[in-house]
């Protein structure tokens, strides 16, 4: 039971640093190697510099940014953490009206070192209508 305690405090707080635009929090959260796909471009970002960056440019662009989870369900196999849930984004870019978009996603978490990592995660937009 401590690991999904662990891993629930670990994706907390890689909630709690995107909401907060805390770029040393995230970067401490993140595996060398992460890949993720997100849910404006079909190609992926590849490395935790490459995560960063697109946090960077997050931060720079938008007033407001506001990442919400919505019943997030997590599993632990062996030392492979899996969390899923769907979210709610809120966003106010500098030169436009607040918007909000909904999606699901998908992250997979390696303990290394006795820390849940992010390696992976998948986030898309749900279609229309839904």
């Amino acid at each position: 039971m401590a690991d999904i305690d662990d891993l629930k405090t670990a994706f907390a707080q890689s909630n709690a640093a995107v909401n907060r635009r805390d770029l040393d929090a995230l970067r401490a959260m993140f595996h060398d190697e992460a890949v993720q796909f997100g849910p404006f471009s079909p190609f992926p970002r590849e490395g935790k510099a490459a995560f960063l960056q697109a946090f960077e440019t997050i931060f720079a662009n938008y007033e407001s940014y506001t990442f919400t989870l919505i019943n997030p369900q997590f599993r632990v196999i062996d030392t492979t953490g899996i969390v899923w849930a769907h979210f709610a984004v809120a966003q106010k870019p500098k030169d436009g009206p607040m918007t909000t978009l909904f999606g699901r996603a998908i992250w997979t978490f390696a303990k290394s070192d006795g820390q849940w990592l992010i390696v992976a995660a998948h986030l898309s937009r749900l279609p229309s209508g839904n």
